[in-house]
């Protein structure tokens, strides 16, 4: 019969599986000094230890804005408040934070993508590449759709025009192809 080691502690069978918080304090601190604006922002709201404990002041969200600024990504150039974070995040702050959440924003290399850095960046979804105006979704901003309803809008009338133009052709064809035949009839009586 085998014996366990006397230096290796078993853990007690009741204990229950270790999660973020049950980490120390000092961890939850460190972890959080790492985290973006928005990360730092969804992790605040996760209940009220976390509400009181994560920093989302004034230098993280302009650290947040230079940093998609610099990497080309879409920033909000109406005037920002940042006093707090429910006057921070108007209406264009919410939908690049909806974009990053999906990933919509992500540029494809080698390394993983500008959101997450390392592979687990997912392809283009069909919910991006399908236009706003067929799903359906509400609260999108025109942009790309006035331009596609406008050019469909000229295509149709041009295929209008072109099938009157040549109505109108065949109509004369016809009138003179009637107009011979009936001269030619006439003629023979």
């Amino acid at each position: 019969m085998a014996t366990q080691p006397s230096n290796i502690v078993s853990a007690p069978p009741d204990t229950e599986p270790l999660n973020l918080k049950n980490l120390p304090t000092e961890l939850h601190l460190q972890i959080a000094s790492y985290l973006p604006y928005p990360d730092a922002l969804a992790l605040k709201h996760t209940n009220r230890h976390f509400y009181s404990l994560v920093y989302t002041g004034v230098h993280l969200k302009v650290d947040w804005l230079v940093e998609r600024f610099e990497r080309k990504l879409e920033c909000p150039m109406e005037k920002c408040s940042f006093r707090t974070d429910e006057a921070f995040c108007n209406v264009r702050v919410r939908r690049i934070m909806e974009r990053r959440r999906w990933h919509l924003e992500c540029l494809p290399s080698p390394g993983g993508c500008f959101v997450i850095v390392g592979r687990t960046c997912q392809k283009k979804k069909k919910k991006d590449l399908v236009s706003g105006w067929l799903m359906k979704e509400r609260g999108r901003v025109l942009g790309r759709e006035v331009l596609v309803t406008g050019l469909i809008f000229l295509v149709l009338n041009l295929m209008w025009y072109l099938c009157s133009r040549l109505l109108a052709l065949h109509q004369r064809r016809l009138d003179a192809l009637l107009s011979t035949v009936l001269a030619d009839s006439l003629s023979t009586l």
